[in-house]
């Protein structure tokens, strides 16, 4: 009997309690949290497709002014309103007027040069040397009548000059054989001394012998002089027979 009025009032309290709310139920809008998320996210992604894609204008063109009168459609003045100004002929066009030039004709394909031969023929003998020697040139243009007249021909023209005197020496001559005679003669060479001098003027000697241009005209002048024997001049104060710097070697060495 106990037992069954304990059940009884376990009952009884359990049908006097509220129910218990339930967890899905989310707090935005009353509905659930995650239908809102997604619902969320598929405006935001509308939204984002929206924004992205441009509105498509249409592209006008520029509405081109109408040329004013008397002038061509690029703004030049016409060919009329030259001629009214007292312009003619293409010369005294402007530069933004000048007629367009003509095209040039094409010209045509000029042929390839002909190559080089890879050997060159050899080049002819030369025509200045003669070819008298050489039978077979001199039969294929010759015969013994023609080489008779050319050698008579040639004969004709000799020229022989007949002997003259030999021209008279003068005195400029006469002391340069002498010169050759007094070397070829000479019974010592250059340095050897055999004719005595005086001491006392070599030390004029090479101022007497600088008043002459050449050593052949000191030698000359040496000789006529009373030479070799006597040097009034001073001119061989070595007494050898020779001169300031006259030098016999060369004639000497043709005698031997």
């Amino acid at each position: 009997m106990r037992i069954f009025v304990a059940f009884t009032a376990l009952a009884l309290l359990a049908a006097c309690q509220p129910p218990v709310p339930d967890s899905r139920v989310g707090g935005v809008g009353f509905d659930n949290y995650s239908d809102y998320l997604a619902r969320r996210e598929a405006a935001l992604a509308g939204q984002t497709r929206t924004a992205a894609a441009p509105s498509a204008q249409p592209i006008v063109p520029p509405v081109a002014a109408a040329p004013a009168a008397g002038m061509t459609a690029t703004g030049a003045p016409t060919s009329a309103d030259l001629a009214g100004a007292g312009i003619t002929g293409g010369g005294n066009l402007p530069a933004q007027v000048r007629p367009a030039p003509t095209a040039l004709p094409a010209q045509p394909q000029q042929p390839a040069a002909a190559a080089l031969p890879a050997q060159q023929a050899p080049l002819p003998n030369n025509a200045g040397i003669s070819d008298e020697q050489d039978f077979s040139a001199v039969s294929g243009r010759e015969t013994i009548q023609s080489d008779k007249e050319r050698i008579a021909a040639n004969k004709s023209q000799y020229q022989q000059v007949a002997p003259s005197a030999l021209p008279e020496r003068d005195a400029s001559s006469a002391g340069a054989v002498n010169l050759v005679e007094y070397a070829l003669n000479a019974p010592n060479r250059l340095g050897e001394a055999i004719y005595p001098r005086s001491k006392i003027l070599l030390s004029n000697w090479q101022k007497n012998c600088a008043r002459y241009a050449t050593p052949e005209d000191a030698q000359q002048a040496f000789l006529k002089a009373g030479g070799p024997a006597r040097d009034g001049k001073n001119l061989d104060p070595d007494g050898d027979g020779f001169a300031c710097y006259w030098d016999p070697t060369p004639f000497q060495k043709v005698r031997g």
